[in-house]
């Protein structure tokens, strides 16, 4: 029964502002002469529900719609259906003050064309563009004990790819090209490689493993790689190359230099979650960075007395204000680790927003990364302070 109420609350997210915003249209069109064009186009942009509600329904089985097409439908739709939400909130914010300013003047004060436009022109953006720019993070993590012979050490992190019907080959093959321009010593993935078919694991594989990187290619299973089948997923990463760390462990570093202990743990909702099992066998002074895709498992990191933990899972919420400040997120309803580079002590976490995305197909305020973090001596950061803001720089994807 309980499930039965979030879809219906969801239908009705979905659907009820779509319904309000083609309403307004319609009227504001029938009061400059053109009815016909005011049904024309919101009853379009509309009907646009009826193959997404058939692809939503088949999940897991081939698309009807060629992938082109179904991505197509899928980033107008995005774009009506946030820009619907949106322009139900400047409503529900307008409706209040043009009451009040209607009573004072004793005439009603209308939605100006450009307040009503824009929640459109921001959901256009976010779904055609904002989804699919990728921004190049760069970040400095001072580690505790870190061996003169790995200071220096670039690790590139991708997460959240979501390799499946709305994530291509050719968009996993964009985004392993700009990793690549990085010169990474390793590259780790920190879970959701696929979003919900295991058939998709192998292009997500492909497209890591093109990725040039001195020691090694290394990944951890998300929420979503368990519930399309975990298992499947990991054999076609391995095929590949890319190792992957399911409460495990090895050893990275220079041929004949100090060693760091790089490790994985299964996703905390899989139920095989085991950070003792990650950390067994680990040299005594060796550092330890940990992939985990879930930023809330931190805390056992740092009791664990682990350096630095590497995360994904919160695609920055997809819709936020982090430019203002992180907290300005969907994700935040959460988890208190949005986005970026947190600090407790001797431990570090970065979660990074994912290269990909999920349904709805959009991106504002929080785009997707690829991010290059440094590994530096923690002698030349000692005044780090608690939550450190990431230095980031921005190029094309």
């Amino acid at each position: 029964m309980r499930r039965v109420r979030f879809y219906v609350l969801l239908l009705a997210g979905m659907v009820v502002p779509q319904v309000l915003a083609a309403t307004h249209f319609l009227g504001w069109m029938a009061t400059h002469g053109q009815r016909a064009l005011g049904w024309s186009v919101p009853g379009l942009l509309l009907s646009l529900n009826v193959p997404l509600f058939i692809e939503a329904v088949r999940r897991k089985r081939r698309s009807l719609l060629p992938q082109g097409v179904t991505g197509l439908v899928l980033q107008v739709w995005t774009a009506w259906w946030l820009g619907s939400f949106l322009y139900a909130l400047v409503l529900a914010v307008f409706a209040p003050i043009a009451g009040l300013v209607g009573l004072v003047r004793g005439a009603p004060l209308e939605l100006p064309l450009a307040l009503a436009v824009l929640p459109f022109v921001l959901a256009t953006y976010g779904a055609l563009l904002g989804s699919s720019l990728l921004r190049r993070e760069v970040v400095q993590v001072p580690v505790r004990g870190l061996a003169r012979t790995l200071r220096g050490l670039r690790i590139v992190q991708l997460s959240d790819l979501h390799s499946g019907r709305h994530i291509s080959r050719r968009r996993l093959q964009r985004i392993a090209q700009r990793a690549a321009r990085l010169s990474p010593d390793v590259v780790v993935v920190t879970g959701d490689i696929v979003h919900n078919a295991p058939q998709f694991a192998q292009q997500a594989a492909e497209a890591i493993a093109s990725i040039p990187a001195h020691l090694g290619h290394f990944a951890c299973l998300g929420n979503h790689d368990f519930w399309a089948g975990a298992d499947r997923v990991e054999a076609a990463l391995q095929k590949a190359g890319v190792q992957v760390l399911r409460n495990r462990g090895v050893l990275l570093g220079p041929k004949d230099g100090d060693k760091l202990w790089l490790c994985g743990v299964d996703d905390v909702w899989s139920d095989r979650f085991d950070l003792e099992a990650a950390l067994r066998g680990r040299p005594a002074n060796a550092p330890v960075v940990l992939l985990s895709h879930q930023p809330n498992t931190w805390p056992l990191a740092q009791k664990a007395g682990i350096e630095l933990q590497l995360s994904g899972h919160t695609h920055g919420g997809q819709v936020a204000l982090l430019w203002l400040h992180r907290s300005l997120s969907l994700a935040r309803f959460i988890t208190p680790f949005v986005a970026g580079l947190y600090r407790a002590g001797q431990s570090f976490l970065y979660v990074n927003r994912g290269a990909g995305s999920v349904v709805p197909m959009v991106r504002l305020g929080a785009r997707p990364e690829v991010t290059e973090l440094t590994l530096v001596d923690a002698g030349e950061n000692a005044d780090a302070p608690d939550a450190i803001d990431d230095a980031l720089e921005v190029e094309p994807a």
